[in-house]
């Protein structure tokens, strides 16, 4: 069956329903149109005459005194040979007309008249018989119209259209109607073929069954080649359905032909021989093993349910069935218990609507509303309700003291009282069997919807996208793709599979979507070689679809969904409920990176706090008291945590002898700059103390600091003030020279030879100059943040404006001095953020001791 062109096979299979339905139609109709009837059930496959093989008790033929064994030779005044030869003659006459019956008895020929009376052969059994293979016939119709094209929607279909054949074609009274003839024909047709369609489709559903006893294990023995051959067989092999549908009809024909030798029609039930019946019947028990096969060997739990659901309806209904149905009457040849084995059978289709209806079975989804349910069960009370109503009146209708309307108002309201609750209570079993699964899951996946926004943990987000939702959509995997740090590009970072470029065509398409996209419907040829390459890797690994998980046009990532776990095709539904979890997952991801940012800043900042703190701590508390000298120092970072720092250093033992002034710029910011800050000063602050000499504190301090961190150096300016001498002696290496302010001009100290920052080169010589100071003189070191503080237009401060600045305020104590100098940036800058600490330090001289002294 599953050879044949997709569109001939459908073709073929609605041929056969349309087929099936006619003449079960025109059986029903041949049942229940009233005939000219004579009470004769005649064995419809005989030949030389109509066979009796039973009269109706009571029937005009009973009554004219024809018997089981008779042969009708001719009926009026026409020889017979057939049944259906009977059905022109009959048609001629009305009831109540008498007819010549012409029949042979053992080696006697009589003639009897028999009065012809109007009759319906379908009687209250075959009513049932109808309905039971309508409602088989239906069920068939609304699989295979939801699932055409799967195979086992398909093979179900088939077996409905069957069912109903075998009981409204097959189980029936014969009659002389040449339709009859066709009737019967279908029913033995059914009767060849059910049994092998039964046992065809349960090795197809609920997935095709695959048997694994010969498969060789690790450790043990080859298994015999016969094993070997039968799992081949049983497997893949063609052979195993030729098989299953010749054996039938083989047998029918062997046991036929061995009739007509032998004349003897004892192996015959219900026309057919005995050996169909008991191949139907082991057809069935096979096809039952099969589905108990199934459950026994399903892992999952929303698997295993379905399945024992129909185990246990087709149980119930095909076990009858082959007990009273088929065993009975082909060993005892007793027909008095077939509707005990017949009426349980309305469970199979009741069943399969049932799963259809709960677990979506066939893949169907069958939206049942609970108005609609509501109404029925409404309607199902109500009618309870009346009938108790009109029973209980029946009941007590003869007493005079239940007579009167005041008694009647009493009973129906005490009715009302009983059912509501019973109705209430049936609702509850309603939306137990009905409607559980779905609210189940609804609820879930709306719980699952909220932890993933709510979650802010990206690893535990992470896994609710994939393991979580794939577990619930009861998909084979779900992996989520997301952007490399370093190109962006889409990757599943647990696996190093091969990655998606954003700006790939497929990667584009994801970004420009917000609906999956099915893998199999994309073209190849349309999409770049890498986008085809990552398609090819992602079908090879079993994914189906790439969801992207995208907000605000911005793609955060993609998620690569396999294959469901039932093999049935997605649905709109299936597309819909990944669509959400995705635009779930982007807000999720969106906020779990805003979380993570947010968490990395509060960090940062508490260690820059901390860092500030400890270069606050590497400030002097308070500036040196010097005779003759004042002194005022400011340390502005660009961030938190800046590089810069200064400090004065007693290398004589005490204030009172010669002061180092260190003042350094660490290349960088923030903490790293700082921690570098901390060791260049503690290197330049042993070396002092062990040679002040600034050349020498220079080249040790040069290479300790080179050893310490490459690529990062120290600009440094070391003064060595001798107040006795009233000498400065310095080394600076990578500071702009201190300016000094004389007679109201300002010029730059003297530069040094070498001025090579600290760090840059292990081996460098630095030389020194030295500076006679004179009373009144004013210094200004500083770093370079103060002249290259830059405004919003990224123009410097500059040289020149420092200058004039440092002039124009010379005169000035040195705290407002500082505050004014700081103010004339600022007002040059204009609230441009900058990007380099500004440090500096004021010094004057005074000849006298100072009376103030501050520190920034």
């Amino acid at each position: 069956m599953t050879s044949a062109p997709p569109v001939a096979r459908r073709r073929a299979i609605v041929l056969f329903g349309v087929l099936g339905a006619l003449i079960a139609l025109m059986s029903v109709a041949d049942m229940f149109l009233p005939k000219a009837w004579d009470g004769v059930v005649p064995d419809p496959y005989a030949a030389g005459g109509i066979h009796v093989r039973a009269v109706v008790p009571g029937g005009p033929a009973a009554v004219a005194g024809i018997r089981p064994g008779d042969v009708v030779l001719g009926i009026g005044r026409r020889m017979l040979n057939t049944p259906a030869e009977a059905a022109s003659e009959l048609g001629r006459h009305a009831a109540t007309d008498a007819v010549s019956y012409l029949v042979k008895r053992g080696e006697q020929v009589l003639e009897l008249q028999v009065v012809l009376s109007p009759y319906r052969l379908g009687s209250a059994a075959y009513v049932y018989y109808a309905l039971l293979g309508g409602l088989f016939f239906g069920l068939g119709l609304f699989v295979y119209s939801r699932s055409a094209g799967d195979a086992a929607a398909e093979v179900f279909f088939l077996l409905c259209v069957l069912f109903m054949l075998f009981f409204v074609c097959r189980l029936r009274p014969s009659s002389y109607y040449w339709i009859d003839y066709f009737v019967q024909v279908a029913g033995t047709l059914a009767l060849f073929l059910l049994g092998a369609v039964f046992l065809h489709f349960f090795l197809l559903f609920p997935h095709r069954k695959v048997f694994r006893f010969a498969d060789p294990r690790p450790g043990e023995e080859a298994p015999a080649p016969p094993l070997v051959f039968i799992q081949r067989f049983l497997n893949g092999s063609p052979a195993l359905f030729v098989l299953l549908y010749t054996l039938p009809p083989a047998f029918y024909a062997l046991q036929m032909a061995a009739l007509q030798r032998t004349g003897d029609r004892s192996g015959l039930v219900y026309g057919a021989p005995r050996a169909n019946w008991i191949l139907l019947a082991d057809y069935l028990v096979l096809g039952l093993l099969a589905l108990a096969h199934s459950w026994w060997t399903a892992r999952e739990k929303t698997t295993r349910r379905p399945i024992l659901v129909l185990l246990l309806g087709v149980l119930g209904g095909i076990v009858p069935f082959v007990l009273f149905a088929v065993y009975f009457p082909s060993l005892f040849r007793d027909e008095r218990y077939l509707a005990w084995g017949v009426v349980p059978m309305a469970l199979v289709p009741l069943t399969f609507a049932y799963a259809i209806v709960r677990f979506r079975l066939f893949d169907v989804q069958l939206i049942v509303g609970k108005s609609i349910v509501y109404a029925i069960l409404t309607a199902i009370v109500t009618g309870l309700y009346a009938l108790a109503v009109v029973t209980g009146n029946a009941l007590v209708s003869s007493q005079a003291l239940f007579s009167s309307p005041l008694f009647a108002f009493a009973f129906g309201l005490a009715v009302v009282l009983l059912f509501d609750p019973l109705r209430r209570r049936m609702q509850a079993i309603v939306d137990r069997v009905f409607f559980r699964d779905r609210a189940d899951f609804q609820t879930a996946f709306l719980d699952m919807s909220r932890q993933v926004v709510a979650q802010l943990d990206r690893g535990k987000m992470q896994q609710l996208l994939t393991e979580r939702t794939a577990d619930l959509l009861r998909l084979t995997r779900l992996d989520l793709l997301t952007p490399r740090p370093e190109d962006g590009a889409l990757s599943d970072p647990r696996r190093g599979d091969e990655a998606l470029p954003v700006g790939a065509a497929l990667g584009r398409m994801l970004a420009e979507r917000d609906s999956p996209i099915v893998l199999r419907d994309l073209e190849p040829a349309s999409l770049d070689p890498v986008s085809r390459s990552f398609l090819k890797t992602q079908l090879g690994r079993g994914v189906r679809l790439l969801v992207p998980v995208a907000t605000r046009g911005r793609l955060l990532g993609v998620l690569a969904a396999g294959a469901k776990k039932s093999e049935e095709e997605f649905h709109r539904e299936d597309l819909d409920h990944l669509a959400t979890i995705a635009n779930q997952g982007a807000l999720g991801l969106e906020v779990a990176a805003l979380h993570e940012q947010l968490t990395r800043r509060a960090e940062v900042e508490r260690d820059l706090e901390i860092a500030r703190d400890i270069q606050m701590s590497l400030f002097p508390r308070e500036l040196p008291k010097i005779a003759g000298i004042e002194l005022y120092g400011v340390s502005i970072p660009a961030k938190v945590v800046g590089g810069d720092f200064y400090d004065f250093l007693p290398v004589d033992g005490g204030f009172d002898g010669r002061v180092a002034l260190v003042v350094g710029d660490v290349s960088g910011k923030s903490i790293p700059a700082s921690l570098l800050m901390v060791a260049a000063k503690e290197i330049v602050y042993a070396r002092a103390m062990q040679d002040p000499e600034p050349s020498t504190v220079f080249r040790e301090s040069n290479r300790r600091i080179y050893e310490i961190k490459r690529r990062m150096f120290v600009s440094l300016g070391y003064f060595l003030f001798d107040p006795v001498q009233l000498t400065l002696h310095y080394s600076v290496g990578g500071q702009p020279s201190p300016l000094v302010v004389r007679g109201g001009e300002v010029t730059e100290l003297p530069h040094p030879v070498s001025r090579l920052p600290l760090g840059a080169l292990k081996d460098t010589t630095y030389d020194a100059k030295t500076f006679w100071l004179r009373r009144g003189d004013l210094l200004l070191f500083y770093t370079d943040g103060l002249n290259e503080a830059m405004s919003v237009e990224s123009a410097f401060f500059g040289d020149e404006r420092l200058k004039a600045s440092l002039v124009r305020h010379s005169a000035a104590p040195l705290s407002e001095m500082a505050e004014e100098i700081l103010e004339d940036i600022r007002q040059f800058t204009f609230g441009a953020e900058q990007s380099d600490d500004a440090t500096f330090v004021l010094m004057r001289v005074t000849g006298a001791k100072p009376a103030v002294t501050g520190v920034v």
